[in-house]
């Protein structure tokens, strides 16, 4: 019979390995694109994502609660489950209610493995003796997750130049490979119930009901002023990045780079974002989490300046990956530190907030970016989006980090 320790490695293990098949999203460089192909507005884009982050806003806290009150890997399982319903669909759809079923379904499908996934991760560290390595174990799990979604977008590339059905396909099987990973890992919790030496926190290990678990969460958040400008800062700079890379998908296009070639940059991307989240424990162990924290947001401004403003082949290039790697080197930090500071048994629940705060962002900044690049112009909306997102990130990160000094 295994030990405990031995459980948690083997956690760890198979989370890497779920980690892995669940980002092969093969349309993660050219969903966009995608969508624009089968007649859609940038308008209608905008709302499909706003769809989507209006799915994950309403359903984030109540199946972070599901998942903390029935188990995270139950949550994982299902998550992988509707994976496959929305590649389904996504192969089906050419209109935009079609397209917007599977944008609802993604985003249950992202809400259910919000949280979990890092509940597992955490708590099987603790298991392992390994809790104060987490950052290393967060920035691998990172690393994994990014080599594997560039992986995937370089040969989703070459797959919707060959035929985008394809493409679903690809992400489909992918799905069906996560969901049999899940099932090689151990519940940690359970564990946990019958060893109270290996808690984290003061709080007790037992299953609550979902209203105690609701109502300690919200009190946690409402008296957290660290847990609140943690949030604030992570859904302010990721959520510009991740603008100015999904309409960056049509930008590119618009200076003439292929699909093929947006794969590739894609994977490039992924692949540096790798390398900043490996890196992350390092950056934090030479320059402390407040300084890491601003050599990541003052990255992200740089890389949308140049991205907007100086449009050429390699510089739009370099602003692309420059505010890619700000975002990479920042994920890992806010796992840990939201992590030290949430109580076990409302893990799941409380770091479901942080995707909350992203998708309120996204569902009202990404339609009004698609609206603006409607209106005047794809190339103007970059200039405007650099400035105010600058503008946004800069004055996040003063007031987000001023405690860490």
């Amino acid at each position: 019979m295994k030990s405990q320790k031995d459980l948690g490695r083997s956690n760890l293990t198979a989370l890497y390995a779920y980690t892995g098949a669940s980002k092969l999203w093969f349309d993660g460089a050219l969903w966009l694109i995608y969508w624009q192909h089968r007649g859609l507005s940038f308008f209608q884009i905008g709302l499909l994502e706003a769809i989507l982050h209006v799915t994950c806003l309403m359903t984030d806290v109540p199946l972070g609660i599901f998942a903390d009150r029935v188990g995270w890997k139950v949550a994982l399982l299902l998550s992988s489950l509707l994976g496959v319903v929305y590649s389904g669909v996504s192969l089906f759809a050419h209109g935009f209610w079609l397209a917007a079923l599977a944008f609802a379904t993604r985003g249950i499908q992202i809400t259910l493995a919000n949280g979990s996934d890092s509940s597992i991760a955490y708590e099987s560290a603790a298991w392992a003796g390994l809790r104060d390595n987490y950052l290393k174990i967060s920035g691998r799990l990172f690393a994994v997750a990014l080599i594997s979604m560039g992986a995937a977008e370089m040969i989703g590339g070459s797959l919707a130049s060959w035929s985008w059905p394809y493409v679903y396909l690809a992400f489909m099987a992918a799905n069906v490979a996560a969901f049999i990973t899940v099932l090689f890992i151990r519940e940690p919790r359970n564990k946990r119930q019958n060893n109270a030496q290996v808690s984290d926190t003061n709080d007790d290990t037992k299953r609550h009901s979902a209203v105690t678990i609701l109502r300690h969460s919200l009190h946690f958040a409402k008296e957290s002023r660290t847990f609140t400008k943690w949030i604030t800062l992570s859904a302010i700079l990721s959520g510009f990045v991740a603008t100015f890379a999904f309409y960056g998908q049509s930008l590119l296009l618009h200076n003439g780079w292929s699909l093929v070639g947006i794969g590739i940059l894609s994977a490039t991307e992924n692949g540096l974002g790798a390398i900043s989240s490996l890196s992350a424990s390092k950056v934090v162990s030479r320059f402390g989490i407040f300084w890491s924290m601003r050599l990541a947001s003052l990255l992200a401004i740089a890389g949308m300046a140049l991205f907007a403003w100086l449009p050429g082949g390699i510089i739009l290039a370099l602003g692309y990956l420059f505010q890619s790697a700000a975002g990479n080197l920042t994920d890992p930090i806010v796992d840990q530190e939201l992590n030290r500071i949430v109580p076990s048994s409302q893990r799941a629940t409380l770091l479901s907030f942080n995707s909350t705060a992203f998708s309120l962002f996204m569902i009202i900044v990404f339609p009004l970016f698609g609206w603006l690049a409607q209106t005047i112009g794809l190339v103007h909306a970059a200039y405007v989006g650099s400035v105010v997102g600058g503008i946004a990130i800069f004055v996040a990160m003063r007031w987000g980090i001023s405690d860490l000094r």
